[in-house]
């Protein structure tokens, strides 16, 4: 389970009121593996910020977000998982926007890539980077910076619906779902890839299921919501 960034505040009423702790609950009761940072976290401010990342019983990421003024990095570039006795490492990268949160600043996330992607191939099988990136910017970077075997991508206005391999790298290339307004919740972004001997990612497919009322509601989740609410 995994998240480009830009999800605890500033897309739901819920996240917002709460200032993104309900998220980072429903997060750990969904068992996220790993987040990447966004510019909305950024906009909590670094004091919240920093109570959020504590509360998150999973790693969130960004090899590319400093403290404004320095070269301090806000939080962990990456994070190597223990998956089916593969190492899969995870860089998270973030968005560059004209106007930063004040008190941070955001680097060029493909000289962010480039740096970290070498570091993490000598400690991983298999390289994923979460990239808070709209599409175009996503698959130039997976283009640009070999040793990449999946990248996803935030922004998906300008995506196909299916998976990609990014010229010259191979990288294949997806995004965390097909967003429009009020999207949240509706949809997941679901790759199913195999995972072979030598960590490469082989026979991908990638899907975006509607969450919709066929599903049931799960009684731990209805409880979180009710607590918050």
């Amino acid at each position: 389970m995994l998240d480009t960034g830009d999800a605890l505040i500033g897309s739901g009423a819920l996240g917002q009121k709460t200032r993104g702790e309900a998220i980072i609950a429903g997060m750990n009761l969904m068992g996220y593996d790993a987040m990447a940072l966004g510019p909305k976290e950024l906009s909590l401010g670094l004091d919240l910020l920093r109570q959020r990342m504590g509360e998150a019983g999973f790693p969130i990421l960004s090899a590319n977000a400093v403290l404004a003024g320095t070269e301090q990095l806000v939080a962990e570039p990456y994070t190597v998982l223990d998956v089916g006795g593969h190492r899969v490492g995870v860089i998270g990268l973030t968005r560059v926007e004209a106007a930063p949160a004040s008190g941070f600043q955001v680097l060029d996330p493909q000289q962010a890539a480039e740096r970290y992607v070498p570091e993490v191939r000598q400690k991983a099988d298999t390289v994923i980077v979460l990239a808070n990136l709209e599409y175009n910017a996503a698959l130039a970077l997976a283009g640009a910076v070999p040793g990449i075997d999946l990248l996803v991508g935030a922004l998906p206005s300008q995506a196909p619906t299916q998976s990609v391999r990014a010229p010259g790298t191979g990288t294949l290339v997806v995004v965390a779902d097909l967003a429009s307004p009020g999207h949240s919740g509706r949809r997941m972004g679901v790759v199913l890839v195999t995972l072979a001997s030598d960590g490469s990612l082989t026979g991908e497919s990638w899907q975006s299921p509607w969450l919709g009322n066929t599903i049931a509601d799960d009684p731990a989740m209805q409880a979180l919501l009710d607590k918050f609410r």
